[in-house]
């Protein structure tokens, strides 16, 4: 079940990296591949958009590496379990 869980986190890291650099060529969110990713990682880039909001840092969205560091770190953890056992 944890290895369930360790994987679905590494497609999501990887719908967020597909989603920033789909931003880079597709600005538009209602076209194909970018609705799709923008719809799953909007939700997730809110609470970090709340405390760390892009026109506060110079237009620069960090909000995805952040959640990439959290999920990263989640996952290490839950592996770290998962050998501890």
């Amino acid at each position: 079940m944890v290895y369930l869980v360790i994987k679905l986190l590494d497609v999501l890291i990887w719908v967020i990296i597909a989603d920033a650099v789909l931003s880079w060529f597709q600005r538009d969110t209602r076209q194909f591949p970018r609705r799709i990713t923008h719809a799953v990682t909007t939700p997730i880039y809110a609470p970090i958009h709340a405390i760390l909001n892009p026109r506060m840092t110079g237009g620069i969205d960090f909000s995805p590496l952040v959640v990439i560091f959290l999920l990263s770190f989640l996952q290490r953890t839950l592996a770290g379990g998962i050998a501890g056992f």
